[in-house]
């Protein structure tokens, strides 16, 4: 278990550390619960439910759930004292097992308490493999998550990356990102893929626990020794919600926000709806079963616009009358520098990052 009374000389992000730290592991380390990098395994076994494992899970896990009948097996098999034959492996724990090389780890957990973990630990050590067992199970894992939470925010210098819906500001994260600049990418995180503040069907809106464990893995790969550039949906994150330590980190930190003419966002949600391959008739779909519903007479004009050619006025129409009027309340103590952007081009956006990085210095 994390303690985080170990990091007293840690400070709220936007303010200077007295000691930087080099990199993330000498504060968050999955050694703290007693098991290697994740990364590190040849194969991360989830031993719980499919319902459970769609819930959250450890990056890169694959579901071998444990069931009754396995529960049964093994303990007729007393695994505990077989060693030269051992109990049988199940057709769906050996169908991973045989693509791993001899002596290859394996980590596997469970959500009952490491009991079901063992159910597949004994036959993968009998076939030579190295196994570990997450000690606590399931709810050992949250809790390292949920501190790792509580300290990483604190380590980093967080600038903010805003703008009103449909801005263009998923352009400049991949426009940073190319330019090998560290980005924490909320919105994606998040699953708003095309629709501030909604997800459309097809989309992978995580739950809150699932949102927790990707955002402590992303924080945990990035510098602290660097910025760190935030890009954050003002139409809010749905039913999700930031980490305390987080959302306080970034209401001190500084940034700048995006200022486009409407015109010119519609455009770019054109471009972007047309390369992701989602029509009008799904789009309005996702906003009238929406729990914001719009007004009915709104939703019936878009559609009629839309039928009659004019795509790109019933966009424009859905981000003034639609989406910005979502936008949550603003808390940012520091004031953003605003950067004024008449076009979403290549060079426009070169220019954008070099106005950012000059606020920065």
């Amino acid at each position: 278990m994390l303690d985080l009374g170990r990091f007293p000389a840690l400070l709220v992000a936007g303010e200077e550390m007295p000691t930087p730290i080099a990199s993330t592991e000498a504060l968050v380390h999955p050694h703290q619960i007693e098991v290697q990098e994740f990364s590190s395994y040849d194969l991360v076994i989830d031993a719980r439910s499919p319902e459970a494992y769609q819930e959250d899970r450890i990056p890169g896990a694959v579901n071998i759930p444990v069931t009754e009948a396995d529960r049964g097996v093994a303990a007729g098999s007393n695994l505990g004292v077989v060693r030269d034959v051992g109990p049988a492996m199940p057709y769906t724990l050996a169908n991973h097992a045989r693509r791993l090389r001899p002596g290859a780890a394996v980590l596997i957990y469970c959500d009952r308490g490491g009991s079901d973990s063992m159910v597949w630990a004994a036959p993968l050590r009998t076939a030579g493999f190295v196994v570990d067992v997450l000690a606590g199970g399931w709810a050992c894992y949250r809790r390292w998550v949920a501190a790792g939470l509580e300290v990483l925010p604190r380590a980093f210098t967080f600038r903010l990356l805003l703008a009103a819906p449909v801005s263009g500001l998923s352009r400049v994260v991949r426009a940073l990102e190319g330019q090998g600049d560290q980005v924490l990418d909320l919105t994606a995180l998040a699953g708003q893929r095309l629709v501030p503040g909604l997800a459309l069907p097809g989309d992978l809106e995580p739950s809150q626990q699932a949102f927790e464990t990707q955002l402590l893995h992303q924080l945990r790969r990035l510098d602290p020794r660097r910025p760190v550039w935030v890009r954050v949906g003002l139409c809010g994150m749905g039913h999700l919600e930031l980490p305390p330590a987080l959302r306080d980190a970034l209401a001190i930190s500084q940034g700048a926000r995006l200022v486009v003419p409407l015109s010119i966002r519609a455009l770019a949600w054109q471009e972007c709806l047309q390369a992701k391959g989602v029509g009008l008739d799904q789009l309005l779909g996702t906003i009238g079963a929406s729990a914001r519903l719009p007004k009915a007479e709104d939703l019936l004009r878009w559609q009629r616009l839309a039928e009659s050619g004019r795509e790109l006025d019933m966009l424009g129409e859905i981000i003034s009358d639609f989406a910005e009027p979502s936008c949550v309340s603003e808390v940012w103590s520091r004031e953003p520098k605003l950067i004024r952007v008449d076009r979403l081009t290549e060079h426009t956006l070169t220019d954008v990052i070099d106005a950012l990085r000059a606020h920065d210095a």
